[in-house]
């Protein structure tokens, strides 16, 4: 086998182990995630709701990060297949996506067009996240420290711990961390229709190929043993501040009044 193989299927395996380490973290499967699904908080409304409102903090700015990103790829091919997915993330969808939405019960017309974060606005929306609502919450501490340091580990660092950060901490991994909240709004939200909850349907659906992006070009990066280390330290950190946030939420719903 020559260098260049071996050096290629180290790289394949180191990023596989990277993303199966991902996907059993405290922070993809943490227990108030569960809870959630379950009901077990005192007020799920108000659970789901503070959650939620506390996400949008961080995932509002979920462009803002993928710019940074595609900013430190200094591969024209990486930086383009990176604005593809940033494509995506701003409402355009490609034929073949729309046919893949179509089979999941997804239309076209709600997604079509409508930035992700819109989207996500969409729902806050249809679960009484409103003006009053805005003006007597604000955002968690936990949560604007999450937006902040993410946001530094896509525009201040290297580039192969920004793949580590937003592909192999993130992009690999949200369809597992939405699964529960879904399983929450079917239970205890009933009323709330596909097209308002969209955006968690769309990301549980999709994401994968965005995150089959991000692992490739991760595999390119994880050649050399520096962007190995670089890699594995984005994830890890993207991974316990997301953890970190979940523990606060889980704290806050336990304080709540019984509903």
């Amino acid at each position: 086998m020559s260098n260049n193989s071996t050096e290629l299927e180290t790289a394949k395996q180191f990023v596989k182990e990277l993303c199966s380490r991902a996907e059993n973290h405290r922070a993809v499967k943490h227990p108030y995630l569960q809870r959630l699904a379950n009901g077990d908080v005192p007020n799920i409304l108000g659970a789901i709701q503070d959650l939620t409102f506390q996400y949008h903090a961080y995932s509002d700015d979920f462009i803002r990060y993928l710019t940074a990103t595609i900013s430190l790829m200094k591969d024209r091919e990486h930086r383009k297949e990176l604005l593809k997915n940033l494509t995506e993330e701003t409402g355009q969808v490609s034929p073949e996506d729309a046919e893949e939405l179509k089979k999941i019960g997804i239309e076209l017309e709600w997604v079509n067009g409508i930035a992700h974060p819109r989207l996500f606005i969409r729902f806050l929306d249809a679960i009484g996240i409103d003006d009053k609502y805005r003006n007597e919450h604000s955002y968690a501490e936990e949560a604007l420290i999450w937006r902040d340091m993410f946001y530094n580990l896509c525009s201040k660092g290297e580039a192969a711990q920004a793949l580590g950060a937003i592909g192999l901490g993130t992009e690999n991994v949200v369809k597992f961390v939405y699964q529960p909240i879904l399983q929450a709004i079917d239970r205890y939200l009933p009323n709330i229709s596909r097209k308002d909850r969209v955006f968690f349907d769309l990301h549980a659906a999709l994401d994968d190929e965005h995150g089959e992006v991000l692992t490739d070009i991760a595999i390119e990066y994880a050649k050399t043993e520096e962007n190995r280390l670089r890699l594995k330290e984005g994830m890890l950190m993207a991974l316990s501040i997301r953890e970190a946030f979940f523990d606060s939420m889980e704290r806050r719903a336990d304080t709540m009044a019984t509903a």
